[in-house]
This record gives C-alpha cells, structure tokens and sequence, in this order.
C-alpha cells in the first residue's frame, strides 16, 4: 500500500511541476521505480527467482532514462520524441541475451522486465508518447492517466489478494542453478566407488 501511494503521489507531482531536467526528473524516478516495485511484489508471489533477477529489474526500471542524455547534450536532433532505446526492441535484445546466457540469464531477465514495467507507466505520461514497436513502425503509442491508475490497482489489487489467501501454494521456480560441489565431494564419490569394488570383488 505504502508503494502505491508512493507511485500515485509522485506522479501526481510530476504531472503538475513545470517540466525540468531536475525538478520533474527526479519525480519521475521515485514514481517508476515505485510503481517498478510494486509490480515486483506481484511476480514474486508467483515466481521463485533469485535476488539479482529483481535487482536488476528495479535498476533497470530508472536507468533506461540515461539514454536521454545524448538528447540533453545536443550529441542527437531533437525530434520531439523519446529516444528510440526507448521500445521493445530494447527489450527484446535483452530477452535474447537471456535466452542465450546461463551465466547472467536472471540479470538479464531482471533487466528486460524492468524496461516493460518502465514503458507501461511512460505510456500513460502522455505525449511524446513511446514508440513501442520501433524500427517497425514509428508511431508513438499513449494511454490516458486512466491506465496508469488502473496498472496500480490491479497491482496493489493482486498483491493483497495473493498474500492474503496465501495462493499460489508452489511458486515457479526460474533460473535455478544447482550449488557448486563442495571439494570433498568429488573425494567422497572416488571413495565410495573404490569401496564398493572391493567389495565387489571380495564377494
């Protein structure tokens, strides 16, 4: 409840200051990353996933705004527009990567679900909007503040539902990797198969 009303309120503010780099930028981050957190909470009751997952999805959540300071420094044409990092496409390299990667799969999984909690709320913002299916189609999509109101119910909702009646029973378990063999452990399994062809042959 406490992110909820941490998400609601900041946003408030941002949509109400004047716009500044400092000023509403740091409003926005609270509200994304709160608004990030609570959508977490969510996942958590459903999934087993390592710290790190959700690490990475909480940083994530605020960091795919430095891909505005190119824009910011003059280094880009200002178009009027996010910066196209800021699409699926994003998401789905990030995706890929996890697909592929043993080692850093549950980062990189943290890191694409944060960009998809990011955009959620960037949408209801209003313009400029997000080109969510850029390079395949320019168009930047929007949602009334209805959506953003609605994404913190549904979250707070299914949340206080899911601890309450204490569902799912199991949770799934994701990107589990078994523990590193401890060094006796390879000594003991020599020693055993040595044991017992003595015994095989004694017999």
């Amino acid at each position: 409840m406490l992110l909820a009303g941490v998400a609601l309120a900041f946003d408030a503010m941002d949509r109400r200051v004047p716009f500044g780099l400092v000023s509403t930028g740091l409003l926005d981050e609270v509200a994304h990353l709160a608004t990030a957190a609570l959508g977490l909470m969510v996942l958590a009751c459903l999934v087993d996933a390592p710290r790190r997952f959700y690490v990475a999805a909480l940083i994530a959540s605020v960091a795919i705004d430095l891909d505005h300071i190119p824009l910011y420094l003059g280094l880009l044409g200002d178009d009027g527009q996010r910066p196209v990092t800021h699409s699926l496409a994003t998401v789905v390299v990030f995706a890929v990567a996890a697909a592929v990667s043993r080692r850093h799969r549950a980062v990189l999984a943290g890191v694409a679900t944060g960009l998809v909690l990011h955009f959620a709320r960037d949408i209801a913002e209003g313009p400029p909007g997000v080109r969510l299916f850029w390079p395949l189609d320019g168009h930047a999509w929007t949602a009334s503040y209805a959506w953003f109101l609605g994404m913190i119910i549904v979250f707070l909702a299914a949340r206080l539902i899911l601890v309450a009646t204490g569902l799912p029973r199991t949770r799934v378990r994701l990107f589990q990797q078994r523990p590193p063999a401890r060094p006796g452990d390879a000594a003991q399994v020599h020693l055993d198969e040595d044991v017992g062809g003595r015994r095989g042959r004694a017999g």
